[in-house]
């Protein structure tokens, strides 16, 4: 059977349609990095030595800027062993900035000088909304002048072409600082010709007890001087040897058998499956996939293939992965509570412990954000895909859309208005990635996409409107919009967060016909005027936006499947029968100082589905109190965005997750958050402007995980004896004067992760010496 009869035939396969997710605002650099050193993988073997080579060289007393190289084949391993260079405590102490940018085959030259000057200067104050706007000569002398006086380390990462490297390296000054530039490469001719002097570091294949380690701790999931079962051990070490060495392919097998029963008849089997179906006419690596693939069940392949659609390196939100899936009708609900984006999730997760993708990054409670695949495993899902004209990428100018394309992702645009030709494709997925039109609009004839599913307009710039006629999308199930300010019509007004002028979004009126959709996504950066269709809308599971606005009081009564409401007014509210949103979960309210919180939560109190309230405070002159929130009984989570005066006199009785974020909060907060009795997680971001924190005796007695976020004015944690005995994971991110931690943490027994990320480097020295022998994982990252 083809992966489109499983798409087109789905109750055969018991798939119903129900269910969905949860959201939370990225940051635009999110979207710049590609490849990031930020999770590096904690199974490395056998790269000792070319490390220290590696390191050595990089700190060598020379003045004049040089180029490291690291060339090897496909799934060699080459950014593995760079991210692990990039994180050595020796290198991030030689250089006082650095930065990580992926090439790939497809490099986009602009985005790249972008995504390096935002990580060379995080502390600057300049929109990344100028750097958008700025030419590519002016990027590069921008990049060129910002790094006279630095001593900067940058990583180019996969770099195919010569050219690639001849249009980055006019923006990188030698001006006798020491710096250097580390790259990877497939092509050793690259190596050489960016720096003929030096001679590339060459990653060879593992040898075969470093192959046998690696193999051990991804398909039995030990650690270190774990034995194999003797039953599985001659079985073991033939598939280790069919890997030729390669990392890729032993991590990728490995992930394969964890997922079996360790059983020498199912080791047998793999073994079999190479040497019966793919000895003849492949090996190593690309044997290895195939036969990954071929594992997968059937539901996991249309997922995998699906992956390709996304462009070279680039990281997937998992939750918008989920909503995509889940808008495609291949998810099954699983019981009576987990519902589809549950079963989105398990399998990302199930591809992940496959080795097949790549965790990107991960949250502090250890639930996958993002992913990416590996350059190598995309283009066999492209192969595959082709194989059954599944789907196709329009990557030139000079591609036609074939009329049997069904999965379309658009990567560059022609400047024609006739894009589709003379025939419209029966496309279910429509996906543009950072397609920038100036002045022309996009041709799309919604009137002939009677089967589109999924149409992401993310980050499209268009300077007209959106067209009136995708009403005519009956079937549409996924819309995503979100990102450029030019998505649609606009023209200037007030915005409620303040005196500043932003610009507004308009949706079309027709938008009201799309009965099927489940997910909108309108999070754009300006307020979106909706008119009032909301309510029309009776399938709409999702609906994300930053801030809307309408005429009159939006209605949403009535919508029985909306699951997440996000970026709505206090007044929209109070104006609707909260009680008809059966499903609603995840609910993000605007309030200003004329809000009423207490009757507010009165409103919402008899709302059995809420367990997740987001409150955004404007910057009126005054501050809504924050009083009645004990009335919510069923609210487990909380967030609180923007400048308070104080925290809540109360909080939900079952609150277990708080965030506080941007508000500047000048009481240590740490006294009253304490004493939440059920409290596990908490997230403090740009939250607290005080120099101390301290935290009592037997203070959060239920917390697990505590991230700290940009709190700039912060000096000291301190905590006394038997505060935090529950505390498994510590993460602080971006505290530039944190000088001390508490002395307690020695004596935390469940303690076992601390990370410290984007962090100075002497700040790092200081805290990791403090620490590193009582944490059992200190992990320092820069992102």
């Amino acid at each position: 059977m083809t992966l489109s009869d499983i798409a087109d035939s789905r109750e055969k396969y018991g798939i119903k349609n129900l269910g969905e997710g949860m959201s939370t605002q990225g940051e635009e650099l999110q979207r710049l990095r590609r490849s990031s050193p930020f999770n590096e993988d904690k199974d490395i073997v056998g790269f000792e030595e070319i490390t220290k080579s590696l390191v050595a060289e990089l700190l060598k007393e020379d003045r004049n800027r040089c180029v490291v190289s690291i060339v090897g084949m496909g799934g060699a391993g080459k950014t593995t062993l760079a991210k692990k260079v990039y994180n050595h405590a020796d290198v991030r102490a030689r250089f006082n900035c650095r930065a990580w940018v992926c090439v790939s085959s497809s490099y986009d030259h602009k985005e790249m000088l972008r995504s390096i000057i935002k990580q060379l200067d995080q502390i600057s104050k300049e929109p990344l909304e100028v750097l958008e706007q700025m030419e590519e000569q002016d990027l590069e002398q921008r990049l060129y002048q910002d790094l006279q006086d630095k001593c900067y380390l940058v990583v180019l990462d996969d770099i195919w072409k010569e050219e690639a490297w001849d249009c980055l390296a006019r923006a990188f000054p030698d001006v006798n600082t020491s710096s250097r530039l580390l790259l990877t490469s497939r092509n050793r001719d690259v190596a050489q010709h960016a720096d003929a002097l030096n001679k590339p570091h060459e990653l060879k294949t593992l040898g075969q007890e470093d192959s046998w380690q690696l193999f051990l701790r991804k398909a039995l999931g030990h650690g270190d001087n774990a034995g194999c079962p003797p039953d599985l051990e001659e079985v073991g070490i033939q598939i280790a040897r069919r890997c030729g060495g390669l990392p890729l392919a032993i991590t990728v097998i490995g992930g394969l058998l964890l997922a079996k029963k360790k059983l020498k008849s199912e080791w047998e089997k793999v073994l079999n499956s190479f040497n019966t179906n793919l000895s003849k006419s492949q090996s190593g690596v690309s044997a290895i996939l195939e036969l990954s693939y071929a594992d997968l069940p059937a539901n996991l392949k249309f997922c995998f293939l699906y992956l390709g659609l996304f462009p070279e390196d680039h990281v997937i939100s998992v939750r918008k992965l989920i909503h995509m899936w889940v808008a495609e009708g291949i998810m099954q609900k699983r019981d009576a509570v987990n519902l589809e984006e549950t079963a989105a999730y398990d399998d990302v997760e199930r591809l992940c412990s496959r080795n097949i993708v790549r965790v990107a990054e991960m949250t502090v409670d250890e639930r996958i954000k993002s992913c990416r695949v590996h350059d190598l495993v995309r283009e066999l899902a492209i192969r595959k895909a082709k194989d059954e004209i599944f789907f196709q990428i329009h990557d030139t100018r000079d591609d036609e859309i074939s009329a049997k394309s069904r999965y379309l992702a658009v990567h560059s645009l022609p400047w024609v208005k006739n894009y589709f030709g003379s025939s419209t494709p029966p496309l279910r997925s429509l996906l543009f990635f950072n397609i920038r039109i100036y002045e022309e609009n996009i041709s799309l004839r919604f009137k002939s996409f009677r089967k589109l599913r999924i149409l992401d307009l993310e980050n499209v710039e268009m300077y007209s409107n959106l067209p009136k006629e995708i009403g005519e999308v009956r079937l549409l199930r996924y819309l995503g919009l979100r990102g450029k300010l030019s998505i649609m019509h606009r023209f200037k007004i007030a915005h409620p967060v303040g005196l500043r002028i932003t610009s507004s979004t308009r949706l079309p009126h027709s938008f009201g016909r799309l009965r099927n959709l489940q997910t909108l996504d309108i999070r754009t950066h300006a307020t979106v005027i909706v008119p009032n269709f909301i309510w029309k809308l009776e399938s709409l599971r999702h609906l994300y936006a930053y801030d809307m606005e309408c005429d009159v009081p939006l209605k949403i009564e009535g919508l029985r499947n909306l699951q997440t409401l996000s970026g709505i007014r206090f007044d929209d509210i109070m104006h609707n029968n909260m009680l008809t949103l059966t499903s609603l979960q995840k609910l993000g309210i605007w309030v200003d100082d004329r809000s009423e919180i207490d009757k507010l939560c009165m409103h919402l109190s008899e709302v059995g589905s809420l367990t997740t309230l987001h409150l955004y405070s404007t910057r009126g002159r005054g501050r809504p109190t924050l009083a009645g929130l004990s009335k919510l009984h069923h609210v487990t989570e909380l967030k609180l965005s923007g400048l308070w005066l104080m925290l809540p006199p109360d909080f939900p009785p079952n609150l277990s997750r708080l965030a506080l974020k941007h508000t500047h909060l000048t009481d240590d907060p740490m006294p009253v958050l304490e004493k939440l009795g059920r409290l596990s997680f908490l997230k403090m971001k740009d939250a607290y402007d005080g120099r101390q924190l301290i935290i009592s005796r037997h203070g959060f007695h239920q917390l697990k995980f505590l991230e700290l976020s940009r709190l700039n004015h912060l000096d000291e944690i301190k905590a006394e004896k038997g505060a935090l005995p529950q505390l498994l994971c510590m993460r602080i991110r971006n505290c530039g004067r944190l000088r001390k931690l508490p002395e307690e943490l020695k004596h935390i027994s469940t303690l076992d992760t601390l990370e410290l990320v984007d962090m100075p480097k002497d700040s790092i020295s200081r805290l990791a010496a403090d620490t590193a022998f009582s944490v059992p994982n200190l992990r320092i990252f820069y992102s």
